[in-house]
């Protein structure tokens, strides 16, 4: 049998996104990540003051519904993250900064802050998956993951493709970034509060072997919202994510024998 070898295409696609990814970081990115992960003591996150009870009531909801239905998930938390706004007086579009023209100016942030996350990102996964695999554990892709590597109609990929590139990205950066940070934001210090709901959003996703690289990621999309007082952003750069992953996987799967 002929041993599999990664096609050109994924060769080349891959070789430019690691040297943009190094110009990016070694050029600037340093500050830009020391910015997103270390607030400084003068800054001024979006906070929500909700209490307890009908918090803990909208994270009912949303558990419920992911456990019972998940097809409905998206757009419960959306309906629980706009609920919750509202019992604290704030109007979602402004305290989201989703009215902001700015799009060629969000597009620019964030493909320059996913291309200097790309490499940490990329470090804390081989890490994770090492540490798997020197212990002796199951080293497995997320189920929806392992159906998107077997899917090969576009019958398949185009729901898959639409909710990890639009509706994945708009709800979990409205609930986890939007709702969930400013929340614990308001009760503990900005730093705490930026990992805490990271280390939530890496969790629901319930792949152990990439609990590490996406808690990161979700501490860069929480830094991104907090200074730039818009999820637009934090949106883009999650979008642009799973679109990097797509793209890589769709390139370099193999064949089905």
């Amino acid at each position: 049998m002929t041993p599999w070898s990664p096609p050109i295409s994924a060769i080349l696609y891959g070789s430019l996104l690691l040297a943009l990814a190094f110009g990016f970081l070694f050029f600037g990115g340093a500050s830009r990540l020391r910015q997103l992960f270390q607030p400084p003591s003068s800054a001024n996150p979006p906070t929500l003051q909700i209490p307890l009870p009908p918090f803990l009531c909208g994270i009912s909801v949303i558990s419920m519904t992911a456990y019972f239905y998940p097809p409905l998930l998206p757009g419960t938390a959306i309906v629980v993250a706009f609920s919750l706004l509202t019992l604290s007086r704030q109007k979602p579009i402004s305290f989201w900064g989703l009215h902001r023209p700015t799009p060629i100016q969000d597009l620019t942030l964030a493909l320059r802050t996913i291309l200097t996350l790309f490499l940490p990102i990329l470090f804390l996964l081989l890490l994770s998956s090492g540490l798997f695999l020197l212990l002796g554990l199951p080293l497995e892709p997320q189920p929806a993951m392992a159906r998107f590597l077997e899917a090969r109609d576009t019958k398949t990929l185009l729901p898959f493709l639409t909710y990890a590139l639009i509706i994945a990205p708009i709800w979990e950066e409205v609930f986890f970034r939007g709702t969930l940070f400013p929340w614990l934001a308001h009760r503990l210090p900005i730093s705490q509060a930026q990992w805490l709901s990271a280390l939530a959003f890496g969790a629901v996703h319930l792949h152990t072997p990439t609990l590490i690289p996406l808690t990161f990621f979700g501490v860069a999309l929480a830094g991104i919202f907090r200074t730039t007082q818009s999820l637009i952003p934090s949106i883009l750069v999650h979008s642009l994510f799973n679109a990097n992953t797509c793209i890589l996987i769709l390139l370099a799967r193999p064949p089905i024998p």
